[in-house]
């Protein structure tokens, strides 16, 4: 008897391989199109959020250089008085 001779699997066993090979086909095709359409969803609300974020950072960062430039403003203001007197 050849110790490597390929087992015939049981019906039984058949119809389960026959049956998983169904299910996974199944979340092939149903799940993995629902994960796929979900990421693309989540990556257009993360690039409107994205957007928002950039034009609120826009703003302060005008605002805060309307600060400084203020700030330098008053600094030379006060620096050239105090050479006029």
């Amino acid at each position: 008897m050849p110790r490597n001779q390929p087992q015939r699997l049981s019906v039984e066993h058949q119809i389960q391989i026959h049956e998983l090979h169904s299910e996974i086909q199944l979340i092939k095709d149903n799940h993995l199109v629902h994960l796929g359409q979900s990421v693309d969803d989540l990556k257009a609300e993360l690039k409107d959020t994205k957007d928002v974020f950039d034009k609120r950072f826009d703003r302060l960062d005008e605002r805060l250089w309307l600060v400084v430039g203020l700030v330098v403003t008053t600094l030379v203001g006060i620096v050239v008085s105090g050479l006029m007197n």
